[in-house]
């Protein structure tokens, strides 16, 4: 039904394309076939049979009518597009806080262990005896692997070994990294992208107030 007025709604807000097109674009479609309903009002039924090509003669042997229709389509896109804004925008507000989150998490392990420094306990090295465990483990076992000769099954289950030790490895290098220079290269990066949200997301979202 609404195929044959596609041609006659893009000529009028060729805009309208992308949305139309796009990943909502059922919703897209019936919010402009809403529109030329409207429009054309009792001159044609869109839902009855023949009704599309009844409005596509109406609108287009009616100046009148297609230029009320094309400026009814801009308002259509402006409003979706609005739409789509804020909903890129309340994704990159959430993308966002997770980040903060995720950086909060790992500043609040290296405050604790901190601060069990401080107090002196022995809980304090408990990140450093397991930091050299899963070292050495990472060595060892890579050494044994390629310097042994196994089967073809205790190979693979060697090579399988070595691979999650070397992911283990991997995360305490990065905590002891992070903790020193690193750390204030992931607070440069969230300060930078904290400025560059701003400046996108509307000032009501961020501080959970309706918009006046």
């Amino acid at each position: 039904m609404f195929a044959l007025l596609i041609p006659m709604v893009l000529s009028l807000a060729p805009q309208l394309a992308g949305m139309i097109f796009g990943s909502k674009g059922a919703d897209a479609t019936a919010k402009v076939a809403g529109v030329v309903q409207t429009v054309v009002g009792a001159v044609a039924d869109l839902s009855a049979p023949g009704g599309a090509a009844a409005a596509v003669a109406h609108i287009q042997t009616n100046p009148q009518v297609a230029n009320d229709l094309a400026a009814k389509l801009t308002d259509l896109h402006l409003q979706m597009q609005k739409e789509q804004d804020a909903e890129a925008d309340e994704l990159r507000k959430d993308a966002l806080d997770e980040l903060k989150a995720r950086l909060g998490d790992t500043g609040s392990a290296r405050d604790m262990a901190t601060e069990l420094a401080k107090a002196h306990s022995g809980l304090a090295y408990g990140s450093v005896v397991v930091s050299v465990v899963i070292i050495a483990a990472f060595g060892w076992t890579t050494y044994s692997v390629l310097t042994s000769h196994l089967s073809a099954t205790d190979g693979q289950f060697g090579s399988i070994l070595v691979g999650t030790l070397a992911a283990m490895a991997t995360q305490v290098a990065n905590y002891w990294l992070g903790s020193s220079i690193g750390s204030n290269t992931k607070n440069a990066i969230l300060a930078n992208a904290q400025n560059n949200l701003a400046t996108s997301i509307p000032g009501h979202l961020l501080t959970g107030s309706k918009p006046g």
